[in-house]
């Protein structure tokens, strides 16, 4: 079954939309939240307070914490549907396959953090997003080799992710805007996969029914 361009071009859209909806959350904090600072979990917490979570340093309290947590998982699904709307555009073969489940995995992160809010189970919440951040760049690097169309953009955005990812890693060396940094790596894939499917679209899936 494969995915019509209006649902896999929707897809990236409705992901992007994250970023159009995370402001509303941060403007009902009843207390400061700290765009730069802090994570974007901090906006699903379900308890209000100091320490709410193991890596939680911030006061914390978001009274739409639920919706913040369904947006995650809904985040989640659109990433997912959006990449294998891409995938349908690669030659099937080992290496392809692979690669989807590499960059599916930052999408399955996603739904668990909405699924375990940070304060009700860490490690869950934390797991697969750690995994995908790290499976995402030979997933993406595979893609990038496959690809006849989007290749250079690919590429462009790989090396950025790299990029920030190696200053997200130096905060335990050097103090970074974590928050902003752990924002700035899901937009450029959101951007990366937005612009990629929306050229892909106009071009003939290859894969073999």
């Amino acid at each position: 079954m494969r995915i019509s361009n209006t649902v896999g071009i929707a897809s990236w859209i409705l992901t992007c939309f994250y970023f159009i909806l995370e402001p509303f959350f941060i403007w009902s904090s009843t207390v400061p939240y700290y765009f730069m600072e802090q994570a974007m979990s901090d906006l699903g917490v379900t308890a209000c307070g100091e320490n709410t979570y193991a890596l939680g340093i911030h006061e914390i309290c978001s009274p739409y914490h639920f919706w913040m947590n369904l947006l995650f998982i809904f985040n989640g699904i659109t990433l997912a549907l959006g990449v294998l709307y891409i995938f349908q555009f690669l030659e099937r073969t080992w290496q392809t396959v692979l690669a989807t489940i590499f960059i599916v995995m930052l999408a399955i992160g996603n739904i668990f953090s909405g699924i375990f809010p940070a304060d009700v189970d860490l490690f869950w919440h934390s797991l697969f997003v750690v995994i995908g951040m790290v499976t995402l760049f030979p997933g993406m690097w595979i893609y990038a080799r496959f690809l006849s169309i989007g290749k250079k953009w690919t590429y462009l955005c790989l090396g950025l992710l790299v990029l920030v990812f190696l200053l997200i890693i130096s905060i335990i060396f050097v103090p970074m805007p974590n928050g902003l940094l752990q924002r700035l790596f899901y937009l450029i894939v959101f951007v990366w996969g937005t612009v990629l499917a929306w050229r892909l679209s106009r071009t003939t899936p290859t894969q073999q029914s």
